[in-house]
């Protein structure tokens, strides 16, 4: 028997691939990375909008903070508290951006909660 976190995963994976939702809209990098590293993250579609704010948005904030910084900024003399707002700016709009798409797509495809997904399953599938 699966343990409740793996259970669910199965079940939102499950109900995600019978959805018109792309793949690559309900397993992005970062989640797949997450997962690599063995840390138990919802599927994005299932996570309440200002998680998906806060950590997508912050997510990019630091890579395209760093990239600008490294291949923009340093070069022009903008000053680091100017880089850190144009970097908290960016990624509180690319934040609420992706949070919103994730919010608007999960109840466009009446996706379940997270709470609602069943907490055991004795099967197995690619996913575990």
């Amino acid at each position: 028997m699966l343990m409740s976190f793996e259970a669910k995963k199965q079940a939102a994976m499950a109900e995600l691939e019978n959805s018109k939702i792309w793949r690559s809209n309900y397993e992005p990098p970062f989640l797949l990375f997450m997962w690599w590293l063995g840390k138990e993250t919802r599927p994005p579609h299932y996570n309440s909008f200002m998680c998906n704010a806060l950590s997508l948005g912050s997510f990019f904030a630091v890579g395209w903070g760093l990239i600008m910084w490294l291949f923009v900024w340093s070069s022009t003399g903008l000053s680091a508290l100017a880089a850190i707002g144009a970097t908290l700016l960016a990624g509180l709009s690319v934040g609420l951006i992706v949070a919103y798409y994730y919010s608007f797509s999960a109840k466009r495809n009446k996706l379940s909660r997270w709470k609602e997904l069943p907490e055991t399953d004795e099967s197995a599938d690619q996913y575990s």
